[in-house]
């Protein structure tokens, strides 16, 4: 214990303390350990409605820092979500919860969050310049708009003096956001659906009062405690940030950096293990259960292999859920390159 209390004066972290967030560009969470972020968001075109007592932001001075003063001109603000959180629960769900609006934005499945412009690309070692938005990952599924969905006793969140975000806490390691309004203090908390493209909410008031949730396809109620289940449809799908490598002829080691920086790895291992997708290691010329009564396995030859990379929906591994995997809109060379690496994979022992 001595030992523990000396390394954290020192401002060290013990050997056995828990790992921090590593440097990658593509974090992601847990279905038993969401993963949450505080950090600048993407607007994906919000209905401004949305943002009732979120500040507009206006142009600033253009700085020069060579010269360490402004010069002339204005530099106009970045389109994103401020004072937000981003929870992943892994390809099953991602979120965001707005905590100056005190409700959830946007919901996605198939990945998370593309950090280069904002943690910098790995091969330069530095951040990219006036860029400071994470990309989303996945394909979108729900978007609110209007105002604040919450009803208490009747009357709407907003009607009520508006909601004064407080904080959340951690329930099994799900975040439980918390805001005051009208003398009640609100809870939310957002979980995965077992259904497709869902999500499933909890909304609580203390003290007890009538509490209804309505927006676009959703209306429920409840004396202090409401649930539902949310199922959308994709509404959108994200790459992340576009990946700059000068590729003139396709070949697997492009592919492989490719497969890399677009964030494959993070669902279909190289070693056969399962994950929340397919292993690709082994997987070129082998033949492929897929989903639906009576469908025949297929040969994942080349003309498979690149139809699952354009079309990921178009055929269905068994096991494993549609949806995951968004289309990738990039160039024919990329997409060569991507199979070819997937071809020179071996057969794991």
């Amino acid at each position: 214990m001595r030992k523990t209390l000396l390394l954290l004066a020192l401002g060290l972290q013990p050997l056995c303390a828990e790992q921090l967030l590593t440097y990658d560009n593509r974090p992601l969470g847990k279905a038993d350990e969401p993963l949450i972020m505080s950090t600048y968001l993407p607007d994906p075109g919000l209905d401004a409605a949305v943002f009732a007592h979120h500040h507009n932001s206006g142009p600033a001075p253009k700085y020069n820092p060579t010269k360490g003063e402004d010069v002339p001109g204005e530099e106009k603000p970045i389109a994103a979500v401020a004072a937000a959180y981003a929870v992943s629960f892994g390809p099953a769900l991602a979120y965001t919860f707005d905590s100056t609006e005190c409700r959830p934005l946007y919901a996605w499945q198939g990945g998370f969050l593309d950090m280069t412009s904002y943690w910098g690309d790995q091969q330069r070692g530095s951040r990219v310049s006036f860029d400071y938005i994470p990309r989303l990952v996945g394909n979108m599924f729900y978007k609110t708009s209007g105002k604040h969905p919450v009803s208490i006793g009747g009357k709407n969140v907003d009607e009520l003096g508006g909601p004064s975000y407080v904080g959340y806490k951690l329930e099994k390691g799900v975040p439980r956001f918390q805001f005051k309004a009208g003398g009640h203090l609100v809870s939310i908390m957002i979980k995965p659906s077992t259904k497709e493209q869902s999500y499933e909410a909890e909304v609580t008031c203390d003290p007890p009062a009538p509490l209804a949730w309505k927006e676009d396809g959703v209306s429920a109620e409840g004396n202090g405690k409401l649930s539902f289940t949310y199922s959308g449809k994709t509404l959108a799908s994200y790459q992340g940030y576009k990946v700059k490598i000068d590729l003139r002829k396709a070949n697997a080691q492009a592919g492989e950096q490719l497969f890399n920086n677009y964030g494959c790895i993070a669902c279909h291992s190289l070693d056969g293990s399962k994950g929340h997708g397919p292993s690709v290691g082994g997987l070129a010329d082998s033949m492929v259960e897929l989903e639906g009564e009576g469908v025949k396995p297929v040969k994942a030859d080349r003309e498979y292999l690149l139809e699952s990379i354009k079309t990921p929906n178009a055929k269905i591994v068994k096991g494993y859920p549609p949806n995951y995997m968004p289309p990738f809109g990039i160039p024919d060379v990329e997409y060569d390159s991507l199979v070819m690496f997937i071809q020179s994979l071996a057969k794991p022992e």
